[in-house]
């Protein structure tokens, strides 16, 4: 159908525009209502006021109208769009722009050409220009459902927030992060925030959560330019209700050309205190995780073995274990430095991802298995073996033990481990050191027991034939972990990727090719369904026991059934930059990583490292 408005317009096979009456405004007769409606081509986008990355916003020309004082068009709550790394702010399908139109003599009508100058892209952008005759339209003509649509899109353009609305608590600058803390009396629940500076340089997506009246936004301030930010910073919040702008404004003070915040000395200090009791915490529980199960064996039997030596000698082993563990510790701290100087993402157990480590640790836990089945003594000189056994002053191999112990524990987080690891590695050179050696102490906590009260050894039974059948058992365990290197081994030298593979046919169950689309979790929960993301690897065992034990049993995955839960699977195994951006981008640096979306909590809510039945339930229950 002929376009009522058209003058002198060229057809596009792409777009198409109408021109929509709503209303005259009763208390002001010289305001008008008007609808600019845009029908795009599937895969066509229109740009938001600040389009991002890429694209020009639309603009209306009044100059060839008559009787216009001013034209407002207003912009609704725009859609993020990602397309190669390129984020942009717009509509696809179809939006109203509201227009607001103030008219210089309310007892004349308008007329005259507006004319309409945007840009519309797909795979290619392509100017456009159209005009529209005012002298066509019909105030007569009221149409109901042509206001009710204004309306709608009216509802969803951002409102400008008073600072009583939502007022600014604290800005907080730690770990290269901008945090801004609201009261949030307004109850405002984003699924998407955008942060402009004074220049209209939009910055990447920010961390946000809402939680009893409080709203905290984190934005990654390595992107941002504190020349630009401490004058000005602009906020929009999308929900799927209401969506608002605050502008924050001198309230940020630099120091040279660097955020620099001053917060109350106390509660630094309690920050501090604070995060190096969770790195302490953190490294004990590594003694318990699954993941140090394989090399725990040998230190059984170092311990059973130290039961009948000489107490200096003892106390030499053990302290070799504990200088082995903080070595290792430190040679992590040193590459975690040297990786961010470098303006790299650092992950948490990435060696793993590497064929040359997975080959040394495979001759390495050979050796140790070989040795407790007492196979070197056969044809290695007995000099040799007293310098790499456990016997008499063989302190190479206790060091190695300790090595291998922070070594095998590195696959996976665990409780409070992922918290310090996070603020540790997105934090300066002192607070990577600091933490990662508390952490480190932390995992020799039951060697340091030992070494400070020697008399816990009498509580281990003195050698026998018991002890020759433990070695034996012990070098098994160790024995079957060489056996599972060898399978991550191959899998890092094979050419599949597992996250093209089809695990199961649930339809519930996607595995996400984050390389094409790194926005799939967003998309999925704007469709109103839960989602949970599991991100895992062959090397992480606290993630395979998470899957044996809880995500592949009948019980969750009947559970995911009856509330519709869909699925996404990214395995790690191998090198993927962005999975390490994706968990980096949630504060994370290493796995099991999960996370469950869903309409009450459209940003997601990260799960505790290691799962059960009644934590998968109690997320979905939240997310619904």
């Amino acid at each position: 159908m002929p376009n009522k408005f058209f003058e002198n317009n060229e057809n596009y096979n792409f777009v198409q525009f109408d021109l929509l009456f709503g209303k005259k405004y009763e208390q002001e007769p010289s305001k008008i209502l008007l609808g600019l409606k845009v029908t795009l081509s599937p895969k066509w986008k229109i740009y938001w006021r600040n389009p991002g990355d890429a694209g020009l916003p639309p603009e209306i020309n009044i100059q060839s109208t008559n009787n216009i004082k001013s034209a407002y068009l207003l912009f609704p709550s725009p859609k993020r769009f990602n397309f190669y790394d390129i984020e942009t702010f717009g509509y696809d399908e179809e939006v109203i722009f509201p227009l607001i139109i103030k008219s210089l003599d309310n007892s004349n009508s308008i007329s005259g050409i507006l004319e309409l100058n945007a840009q519309v892209c797909s795979e290619i952008c392509v100017p456009v220009n159209h005009k529209f005759n005012l002298s066509n339209i019909n105030y007569s003509n009221n149409i109901s459902s042509s206001l009710e649509k204004i309306l709608l899109y009216n509802s969803t353009v951002p409102k400008l927030l008073k600072n009583n609305q939502l007022k600014l608590m604290s800005t907080v600058v730690e770990n290269n992060n901008l945090k801004l803390s609201f009261l949030n009396d307004l109850n405002i629940k984003p699924t998407d925030i955008i942060v402009e500076d004074i220049k209209g340089n939009i910055y990447q997506k920010p961390i946000y959560s809402s939680r009893n009246k409080t709203l905290e936004v984190i934005i990654d301030i390595n992107t941002i330019n504190a020349d630009f930010l401490k004058k000005y910073i602009k906020l929009t919040f999308l929900t799927n209700d209401i969506s608002y702008e605050t502008i924050i404004t001198n309230s940020i003070k630099l120091k040279n050309n660097n955020l620099d915040y001053k917060n109350n000395s106390n509660s630094n200090s309690y920050l501090g205190f604070e995060i190096i009791v969770i790195a302490f915490l953190g490294g004990i529980i590594l003694n318990f995780m699954p993941c140090v199960l394989p090399i725990l064996s040998l230190k059984m039997v170092q311990l059973v073995s130290y039961r009948t030596i000489k107490k200096n000698i003892y106390t030499n082993k053990i302290f070799f274990n504990i200088l082995g563990i903080l070595t290792t510790f430190l040679l992590f701290a040193i590459t975690a430095h040297l990786i961010k100087t470098a303006g790299n993402l650092i992950g948490w157990g990435i060696q793993f991802q590497n064929p040359y480590f997975i080959f040394f640790m495979i001759i390495l836990t050979l050796f140790f298995s070989l040795n407790l089945f007492g196979v070197f003594q056969y044809f290695i000189p007995s000099k040799i073996l007293t310098v790499l056994s456990y016997r008499k002053e063989g302190f190479i191999g206790d060091f190695l033990t300790g090595m291998s112990l922070t070594l095998l524990a590195t696959p996976c987080t665990a409780p409070l481990v992922g918290t310090a690891i996070g603020f540790a590695l997105s934090g300066n050179a002192a607070q990577i050191y600091t933490i990662l050696l508390i952490m480190g102490i932390g995992l020799s906590t039951p060697l340091i027991l030992i070494l400070v009260f020697p008399k816990i050894i009498s509580f281990i039974p003195k050698p026998g034939n018991w002890l020759i059948i433990f070695k034996k058992i012990m070098g098994l365990l160790l024995l079957l972990t060489t056996v599972w290197l060898i399978s991550i081994f191959v899998e890092l030298n094979s050419n599949t990727n597992k996250n093209s593979k089809n695990y199961s046919d649930n339809e519930l169950i996607i595995n996400w090719d984050i390389d094409n689309n790194f926005n799939l979790p967003d998309e999925l929960v704007k469709k109103g369904n839960i989602v949970f993301v599991d991100v895992t690897a062959d090397w992480c065992l606290t993630c395979l026991v998470n899957k044996s034990l809880v995500l592949d049993t009948e019980r969750v995955n009947q559970l995911f059934i009856e509330n519709n839960v869909i699925t996404l699977r990214l395995d790690w195994t191998k090198p993927n930059e962005h999975i390490k951006k994706f968990l980096v981008t949630n504060g994370r640096f290493g796995i099991p990583f999960n996370k469950m979306y869903g309409p009450s909590i459209s940003n997601g809510r990260i799960l505790p490292e290691l799962l059960s039945l009644k934590i998968i339930r109690e997320y979905i229950e939240i997310a619904k």
